[in-house]
């Protein structure tokens, strides 16, 4: 009688044990880019209202722009 050694992990084995611990590949993904775009169109429009208010508060979009009316009048005089 002879005796075959039997197989550590045959590839159907294999393949059911790592498919309970990975994702499945052709998940559905549609959607994920527009969702990431959102966040990042939100965390440019909260640093740039930040920026907005810091610079109302000081003043400095007024001086700002006083300079660039100042120099433009006097460019054209």
């Amino acid at each position: 009688m002879t005796v075959t050694p039997a197989t550590p992990l045959t590839p159907v084995t294999s393949h059911r044990r790592t498919h309970r611990l990975a994702p499945a590949q052709n998940a559905d993904e549609s959607g994920q880019t527009t969702a990431e775009y959102a966040l990042l169109t939100g965390a440019i429009a909260l640093l740039v209202a930040a920026v907005t208010a810091w610079a109302t508060s000081t003043g400095k979009i007024g001086r700002l722009l006083d300079a660039v009316f100042n120099y433009l009048t006097k460019a054209i005089s």
